[in-house]
C-alpha cells in the first residue's frame, strides 16, 4: 500500500532540471558527500591498472599500487595537463603524459625529469589530490568531499546486501556504461515509480502492479519499494521468468522468496534484487543537461557446486542479463525526451500517490541544499 492518503505537490521545478546555478547547489549540498561507485575491484586486479573518469566535474585517476586501491587528480600539478587521457589500462608508473612526472600511491611526486631546472622546489607543494576510497564485496566507491558518513553507515540497510551480492558467490554478468542528455534526477525519478510501466514497458511488463501489491518504505536518507512476483501478473513474459527464476533458485540450493526489491540510496544509488539477481546503477551528472549511468548487474554462481549447477547458474544470468537490458533500452530511450520536455515547461508538474517516492527524493533535496546555504550564510557571518 502507499503512505500518502493524497496526490503530492512537484517540489521542484523545472529549472531545477537544467540551470547551472541549481546544479551547482546540488554538487555542493548533497552530490559532493556522497559515495559514487565507479568501478568493480576486478577492474583493478594487478599492480599499475587504472581506470579514468568525471566525477562531479574532478578528473579522476583510480589505481592499484601494489595491491592498494587510490583515487587520485588527474591533473598534474605540473602544468595541469591530464595525467592520463585513456579510460582504462595498465602503466608501470603513473607518469603524466605531457612531461613524464611521476606520482606515488600518496599523491607526492617521485620523479621528475630534469629536476634541478626547477630547484629550489617545494615537493610538498607538488602533491595532486587524494580522494577517499572505500568498497563494499567488489564494489570500489569514492567520494569528492570527506565531510560525510562513511561507506557503509551511507548505504544503510543495503549494505550487507551488496556485500554478499557482489561478494565471491555472485558474477557481474552485466557491466553497462551509457552517456545521454539528461539530468541525472530525470533517471532516478524515473526509477521510483511504476506508475510509467504501463506505457513505456507495455511490451515487457504491460502493467505494473496494483497498490495492493505494493509496500513503499521512506526513510531518512533511503526509500524503498517492495511486490511479489511476478511484477506484472498477466505477463506471460514475466510470469515465465518468475517461475523460471524460482527453479533455478532451488537447484542453485537457495529457497525462493518470490519477491522484487527496490531501494534508492541517495542521493543518486539505485539498487535492486530478486532471489537470484541484483542490479546497482549509480547515476553521475556530467552537466546540468547530461549524465552517465554506470549499470552493474550479478547473478549467484556458488563456488562449491558442480559443473551442472554452475554452468545452470552461468546461462541463467547471460539470460537475465539480456532481459534487463531489454527494459532498461526501453526507459534510456524515453529518459532525454523527458529532459526536453523539462527544458520547455513552465508548469509546476504533480505527483500522485504511486509517486510518493519521488515527494520523499525531491523534499530531501530541497531540505540540504537549504540547510547547505544557511551553513554558508552563518559562516559569511563569522567571518
Amino acid at each position: 500500500m502507499y503512505l500518502s492518503k493524497s496526490g503530492l505537490p512537484h517540489l521542484l521545478p523545472p529549472r531545477a532540471y537544467g540551470d547551472r546555478d541549481w546544479a551547482e547547489q546540488e554538487r555542493a549540498s548533497v552530490l559532493s558527500t556522497a559515495w559514487h561507485c565507479v568501478a568493480l575491484e576486478s577492474d583493478l586486479s594487478s599492480h599499475g591498472d587504472f581506470i579514468t573518469l568525471d566525477l562531479l566535474g574532478e578528473p579522476i585517476l583510480i589505481r592499484n599500487f601494489d595491491g592498494e586501491i587510490v583515487a587520485l587528480s588527474n591533473v598534474c600539478a605540473h602544468r595541469h595537463c591530464l595525467i592520463q587521457s585513456r579510460h582504462k589500462g595498465h602503466d608501470k608508473a603513473l607518469r603524466c603524459q605531457y612531461h613524464g612526472w611521476e606520482y606515488g600511491s600518496d599523491g607526492r611526486t617521485r620523479k621528475i625529469p630534469k629536476a634541478r631546472d626547477f630547484a629550489p622546489i617545494d615537493r610538498n607543494k607538488l602533491c595532486v589530490k587524494k580522494y577517499e576510497v572505500d568498497s563494499v564485496g567488489q564494489l570500489l566507491f569514492v567520494r569528492c568531499n570527506p565531510n560525510g558518513p562513511d561507506l557503509r553507515s551511507w548505504l544503510g540497510p543495503i549494505a550487507v546486501k551488496l556485500e554478499e551480492r557482489f561478494g565471491p558467490d555472485w558474477r557481474c554478468f552485466l557491466r553497462s556504461e551509457k552517456t545521454y542528455d539528461a539530468n541525472w534526477k530525470v533517471t532516478i525519478e524515473n526509477a521510483l515509480e511504476a506508475y510509467h510501466v504501463d506505457y513505456v514497458h507495455s511490451q515487457t511488463f504491460g502493467e505494473g502492479p496494483s497498490e495492493e501489491r505494493c509496500e513503499h518504505t521512506l526513510d531518512q536518507g533511503h526509500s524503498s519499494f517492495t511486490t511479489d512476483l511476478p511484477f506484472a501478473s498477466h505477463s506471460r513474459m514475466d510470469l515465465a521468468f518468475q517461475k523460471s527464476e524460482g527453479w533455478v533458485a532451488k537447484r542453485l540450493g537457495k529457497t525462493p522468496t518470490y519477491r522484487y526489491w527496490h531501494h534508492h540510496c541517495f542521493p543518486n544509488l539505485l539498487y535492486s534484487y530478486t532471489d537470484s539477481i541484483s542490479l546497482l546503477h549509480t547515476v553521475i551528472p556530467l552537466s546540468p543537461t547530461r549524465s552517465r549511468s554506470l549499470l552493474l548487474q550479478s547473478s549467484f554462481v556458488p563456488r562449491q557446486a558442480g559443473l551442472f549447477r554452475k554452468s545452470l547458474a552461468r546461462v541463467w544470468g547471460l539470460l537475465e542479463s539480456q532481459v534487463t537490458q531489454r527494459i532498461l533500452q526501453e526507459d534510456f530511450a524515453l529518459v532525454p525526451e523527458i529532459q526536453k520536455g523539462l527544458s520547455a515547461s513552465r508548469m509546476e508538474g504533480c505527483l500522485s500517490r504511486a509517486e510518493e517516492r519521488i515527494h520523499h527524493f525531491q523534499n530531501y533535496l530541497l531540505n540540504n541544499m537549504q540547510k547547505n546555504s544557511e551553513d554558508r550564510t552563518n559562516s559569511r557571518s563569522d567571518t
